[in-house]
């Protein structure tokens, strides 16, 4: 998987296939993780003792992985359509900066070399 070989590059450009691939992936390991954090509170593992601080441990800094390789990857993929990985703040506009981020993960990227990627 092309986010993990470039887990924190943010230069170069990113196709909206490996975005979304990872996007995927991320969503499924959120959920899985999810499950298992659920079913050890359940099973009273999570609160007590060095067992429930080794899997809140594993949770956060999978999610701090996750979030960081996610955030690089947003931002060659912003590369790929020849805009600013700036724009990336924009979502933090709410409401309209999601979906303007949305509507440029999903533009096709520009062909050829463009400024980010000769």
């Amino acid at each position: 998987m092309q986010a993990f070989r470039t887990g924190f590059v943010y230069r170069c450009r990113a196709s909206r296939s490996a975005f979304w691939w990872f996007g995927l992936f991320q969503g499924i390991v959120i959920i899985a993780l999810e499950v298992i954090s659920l079913a050890a509170s359940t099973a009273g593992i999570r609160g007590s003792g060095a067992a429930g601080t080794i899997a809140g441990l594993i949770f956060i800094l999978v999610m701090i992985y996750l979030t960081l390789a996610g955030l690089a990857l947003l931002v060659r993929r912003l590369h790929d359509t020849d805009t600013s990985g700036w724009w990336m703040l924009i979502g933090l506009v709410p409401y309209m900066g999601g979906i303007v981020l949305l509507i440029f993960t999903l533009l096709k990227g520009t062909p050829g070399p463009n400024r980010y990627q000769p």
